[in-house]
């Protein structure tokens, strides 16, 4: 009997295998007997070592994973490269298919639209990959149309002048290292790591003191990479030399918007730095020239480093233009200092080593960059009416009238709190000093930026331990992220409130069974994130005559409650900031202004970079009072699936007005779930959440009066940048 059960559990194997066998066999099977890969099981020199638990930490002891490789039996930087490179021609304006479109399949443009012999390659308007989990539903297509075909219409061309004096000084730049060697774009990496790590094992030149395999290969790749992709740029502007392109844009499923391939402004700085608007005929007054010229020479300086003031910046670039102009060396040098290099070198060689008249065609062709400051928390500023955070982001004026930095606040407080914190533990004063002697800026916003969009303490400790390294124990890194966390949820208290109240809507909805509403006037945008099973795939290996497997995600149709509770708050977020910036793009093309959006940060010309502030902040005002933007998401998502509608009150009583705790109380108790099996205290624990969470937000946005009161406080505060007669909410 036992043998019976064995063998029908054989034969049930055997038909699973088989009938999970089909997936991309072939085709691997295909480049394995033509011998275009090898299958092989190869150590992972790009890893760290991993450690049982029997060894000892002390001795260092332990091993390297292997891993299954599909190994290239020929140069992959042979074959041609398939990029969606930049238009010479001008794109199809997005229109409608239909009278009436409800969604982006109702709208067709841009480039390669239609179904094609290339289908898996052309365009489309939604860039997002995970359409299973979103979709968009137009209200206003005209005005989103618009938008798009503003941006994608501008004409750009390359930066002769600054093509040119790259490539002359080419081995001058790769010496002082703002290039890669360009001999290692030709290098083989395979034949290269294989090399590396015989010289490394057979500990030659004692290298194994000073640097781990891993670290030693990651660099390898690294530069190869980074060689292999600046001489790219390179030859592809060189390409492009003489012609006038185009860049199509597309959106993500929140209506950021994106561009396609290697050459625009979304790149790297050398990139950036080769791209200027087409040149088109502009007349420059006399009187504007000295204006225009200010203008550049701020944005000059801002690449070089950040200034409290547009004067300060164009001060410090009058002082040292004489030197940076003595020679090729010099810029060189000046470049090498620069926050972004090749840009800084690009904004001298446009506008200040030419003749005058080609100063004036960079007035209207050369890029000016308007970055807004700290963007997710200037909308966390205006949606809790925030007067200290809005200071800080630069969305009001500051006191002093200068440009404020909020991760050099940020900073600033932290050490504070961190100098506190270590004086009354167990941890000696050096700790404190090593912390603070890497802690910069950069460290700060990476650590913090992150957390409005939902970043763990955990992922917090990653970081913090690419800059620590060695220097703190695992135990010390992971209980300084700890401190970092604790930190932030002691100043932004009413931050994390909002939070978390926006990701208990999403789990309402998740478990009502329905998806997350997000709606700009533009479109809604439709989130609906399901759980997913693992399946297994097997793949049969001729050569080495053996079988591998490989794991699937399968969608199901069951909703995945965590993640559309943890993802809420972040696309609301996200959207709101593309909304901005797509209304910023909207205002600036009635004005006939050249413009393109990176995010949230603008590039236009000299001619009309002093009119975006003005717009930024203005779109922000005409937003309205924040508290009805998050009575129209709770209405949007929970009042849509209450039971009846006699017992909802009027839509009108709760768009500017807070939302009576017991109303909202009820509201949420009337919602059925999906699953009658549901966990009533958990959902019980639920309600009395939200509940709270939105009385403390009405007590923030309103403080013991009228919201309508405290709405109008703080919008004059938001218009007192025109008594200044100047705008840092978004500066250079």
């Amino acid at each position: 009997m036992s043998s019976y059960f064995s063998n029908e559990k054989k034969t049930k194997k055997r038909k699973v295998i088989k009938s999970l066998y089909a997936i991309g066999v072939g085709l691997v099977e295909f480049l394995v007997e033509r011998e275009l890969i090898t299958l092989k099981t190869e150590k992972s020199y790009t890893k760290e070592l991993s450690f049982t638990k029997e060894l000892s930490f002390s001795k260092r002891k332990g091993y390297l994973e292997s891993n299954c490789y599909a190994m290239l039996n020929f140069d992959l930087s042979n074959l041609p490269i398939k990029l969606n490179l930049p238009m010479v021609s001008m794109p199809l304006p997005w229109r409608f298919k239909v009278d009436v479109p409800s969604t982006l399949a109702d709208i067709e443009g841009g480039y390669l639209s239609g179904l094609t012999g290339y289908v898996f390659n052309r365009f489309r308007l939604l860039t997002s990959k995970n359409l299973d989990n979103f979709y968009l539903q137009l209200k206003d297509p005209k005005r989103l149309c618009n938008v798009l075909n503003t941006l994608q219409s501008q004409e750009f061309e390359i930066n002769l002048k600054v093509l040119k004096f790259i490539v002359s000084n080419r081995d001058t730049l790769e010496e002082v290292g703002l290039l890669m060697d360009r001999k290692l774009a030709k290098v083989s990496l395979p034949k290269a790591l294989d090399l590396l790590m015989d010289c490394y094992y057979n500990d030659l030149t004692g290298i194994k003191e000073a640097c781990t395999s891993h670290g030693l290969c990651s660099e390898l790749v690294k530069r190869i990479q980074r060689s292999r992709y600046e001489d790219f740029i390179l030859v592809l502007a060189d390409a492009y030399s003489g012609y006038q392109f185009y860049l199509p844009a597309f959106l993500d499923f929140r209506g950021r918007i994106y561009r396609a391939g290697v050459l625009h402004f979304h790149e790297r700085d050398l990139a950036r730095s080769l791209i200027v608007f087409s040149a088109k005929s502009y007349k420059v007054n006399k009187s504007d020239k000295d204006s225009l010229r200010f203008t550049l020479a701020c944005a000059a300086a801002f690449k070089y480093k950040k200034f409290v003031s547009l004067d300060q910046a164009y001060s410090w670039y009058m002082q040292n233009i004489s030197s940076i102009l003595e020679s090729d060396k010099s810029l060189i040098n000046f470049a090498l200092q620069a926050s972004d290099p090749f840009q800084f070198l690009a904004k001298v060689v446009s506008n200040d080593r030419g003749s005058s008249l080609k100063r004036v065609l960079g007035f209207k062709s050369d890029p000016v960059t308007q970055d807004a400051s700290a963007s997710a928390y200037q909308i966390m500023s205006y949606l809790l009416m925030n007067e200290e955070m809005a200071r800080q982001t630069n969305l009001i004026p500051s006191p002093d009238k200068e440009i404020q930095d909020m991760y050099e606040c940020l900073k600033h407080d932290l050490l504070k709190f961190l100098r506190v914190e270590y004086d009354n533990s167990k941890y000696s004063i050096s700790k404190y000093s090593i912390i603070e002697s890497r802690l910069t800026r950069k460290v700060v916003k990476t650590l913090f930026m992150p957390l409005i969009y939902g970043k763990t303490v955990l992922a917090m400790g990653r970081d913090i331990c690419e800059v620590y390294g060695s220097l703190l124990r695992k135990k010390e890194l992971y209980s300084l992220a700890k401190t970092c966390y604790a930190f932030w949820v002691l100043k932004y208290p009413d931050i994390i409130n909002l939070m978390r109240f926006i990701n208990l809507i999403g789990w309402f909805c998740s478990e009502m069974d329905l998806p997350v509403l997000y709606s700009i006037p533009y479109f809604t945008t439709v989130q609906d994130y399901m759980l997913s099973t693992k399946e297994n795939v097997w793949v049969y290996d001729r050569v080495c005559k053996n079988r591998r497997r490989v794991t699937l995600l399968v969608p199901t149709l069951d909703r995945d409650k965590r993640k559309s509770q943890v993802a809420t708050c972040v696309n609301f977020i996200h959207q709101k900031d593309a909304f901005i910036a797509m209304k910023v793009v909207e205002k600036l093309s009635l004005q006939n202004v050249r413009v393109y959006t990176v995010h949230d940060n603008f590039i236009t010309t000299a001619v009309s970079a002093g009119g975006v502030p003005k717009v930024y902040t203005k779109v922000i005002m005409e937003m309205g009072p924040p508290l009805r933007i998050i009575n129209e998401f709770i209405m949007l998502n929970l009042i849509r699936s209450s039971k009846g509608d006699g017992d909802i009150p009027l839509i009108s009583d709760w768009v500017n007005d807070p939302i009576p705790s017991d109303e909202l109380q009820t509201l949420l108790r009337d919602l059925e779930p999906k699953d009658k099996k549901f966990d009533k205290n958990n959902r019980k624990k639920k309600i009395q959440e939200a509940v709270s969470c939105y009385e403390k937000y009405i007590n923030t946005v309103c403080g013991g009066q009228l919201h309508a009161d405290k709405w109008n406080s703080f919008h004059s505060l938001l218009n007192s940048w025109e008594s200044l007669g100047v705008n840092y909410s978004v500066h250079y």
